[in-house]
Formats: structure tokens, C-alpha cells, sequence
């Protein structure tokens, strides 16, 4: 369930709305940086509506002349973060190296923004569907049959979901290690780093097996098609 904003946090109905003739100082995307930025440094658990609004220099009521709720503005923020991801088309690129390519993007922007990956797990908020639709015509663009498509993703999911979740608790376990005097800097998150991507490219690895165990006698020559002019990737 979504967390329920504070009695001080919610907004009227007439807060929702700017009265007539009121400008807005701000846009809504620095009202979504700036909430972005103190979650990604300081952890959900700081975060407030009401601590946004005094970052941002205005009352707290304003901030939801900008969104409708707190729980849209978490949406948006999870959303800035997806935006990172690489799910985009490569001409010619094989289905194994295109699963490789876009899951990694997505641990990695999920590994460098740690607290907003446990936000969204403590907040249980439905992610943006704009990645799952992309890698989805990515994969039938190149021909994967949509009944395979549909198991691979399931186990996949479960994969990532798992994952993720785990490397990123262990990421901000890392940012916090005060023992070891020599513990913490950037050399020790590369390292960690370094072993997580391994043991993730082989997670991956067997599930690339298990789908073309899936789809077999299918050869599974799934490649992205050389014409964009012929992808329904961008066009849905």
C-alpha cells in the first residue's frame, strides 16, 4: 500500500488548485528535482512535504499547486530516476546482447540512486510503465515470440526485483561503513560494485539459457531490424 501523507502534509481541494491570477514561481519539474535531490541524499525517510516546501522557499499548501498529491510527486520522482535507463533500439543487435545492454542500465541507475530504488520499496508505488513498454516492442521488434516474451519477462522481473533490492540496501550500507577508516570512498563502492555487475551478468546469463531452452527447436536469431521505419518501438 502507499504510504498515507501526514494530516500536515495533505492537501485541501482548493490547495490542489492555483487561485486565479496566482504565478507559479516554480515548474513542476525543479518541484520534482528538488524532492528528488533530498531523497536521493538524505533517504525517504527525511523527506516531508513540508520540508520540500521550506527547501523550495514557499508554504507547504503551494507545493500542491504543482501536484496533486504526494503521492503523484513520488511517481514523477521514481520517474526521473527511469529516465535514466537505456532501453532504446540498436540497429542489427541481437536479443541477448539487447537484455544485457538494458538490464545493467537499469541496475546501474537504480545502484547510483540507492535510496530512491528503497523509497519505491517502502512506499510500494506501481512504477512508470514507459520502461516495461519499451523493452517490451524492443523484444518483439526483434521477433521474440510473444508467448516466450511473456515467461522470460516474468522470471526476469522476479530477477531484477530481487536484485536490485538487495544491491541497493548493500549500497547504502557502503555510504554508512564508519569501521573501517579506509572504507567508504569511491575505490570501495568501484570494487562492490565490480562484483555485484558479475554475479547480475550471470543471473542474466541463465535466463538467456532458460528462454532458449523455452522457445526451442526455435534458433532464436532475434535481432533488431536494420530499418527504424520498420520498428513499433517509438510509435505506440
Amino acid at each position: 500500500m502507499a504510504e498515507t501523507p501526514a494530516l500536515d502534509e495533505r492537501p485541501t481541494t482548493c490547495a490542489r488548485k492555483s487561485k486565479p491570477g496566482m504565478e507559479r514561481s516554480l515548474t513542476q519539474q525543479q518541484v520534482v528535482d528538488a524532492a528528488f535531490d533530498m531523497i536521493d541524499t538524505h533517504g525517504y525517510a527525511k523527506f516531508s512535504m513540508r520540508a520540500l516546501a521550506e527547501k523550495l522557499g514557499m508554504g507547504t499548501m503551494s507545493i500542491y499547486t504543482y501536484v496533486p498529491s504526494k503521492q503523484q510527486l513520488l511517481f514523477l520522482v521514481i520517474q526521473k530516476m527511469t529516465d535514466e535507463y537505456d532501453n532504446a533500439p540498436v540497429p542489427g543487435e541481437y536479443w541477448e546482447d539487447t537484455l544485457h545492454r538494458t538490464c545493467e542500465s537499469l541496475l546501474r541507475a537504480n545502484l547510483r540512486h540507492p535510496n530512491i530504488r528503497i523509497m519505491l520499496l517502502k512506499t510500494q508505488l506501481n512504477p512508470p510503465q514507459q520502461h516495461q513498454k519499451s523493452v517490451y516492442y524492443l523484444h518483439t521488434d526483434q521477433g521474440m515470440p510473444l508467448e516466450v516474451y511473456e515467461v522470460m519477462y516474468g522470471v526476469l522481473r522476479s530477477f531484477l526485483t530481487g536484485f536490485i533490492d538487495v544491491a541497493a540496501k548493500r549500497q547504502l550500507e557502503l555510504i554508512a561503513q564508519g569501521d573501517d577508516a579506509n572504507m567508504g570512498g569511491e575505490w570501495s563502492r568501484i570494487s562492490a560494485n565490480d562484483t555485484e555487475l558479475e554475479r547480475f551478468r550471470q543471473g542474466i546469463d541463465f535466463i538467456i539459457a532458460g528462454t532458449k531452452a523455452l522457445a526451442a527447436p526455435d534458433p532464436c536469431n532475434w535481432r533488431t531490424p536494420e530499418d527504424p521505419a520498420t520498428w513499433t518501438w517509438g510509435r505506440e
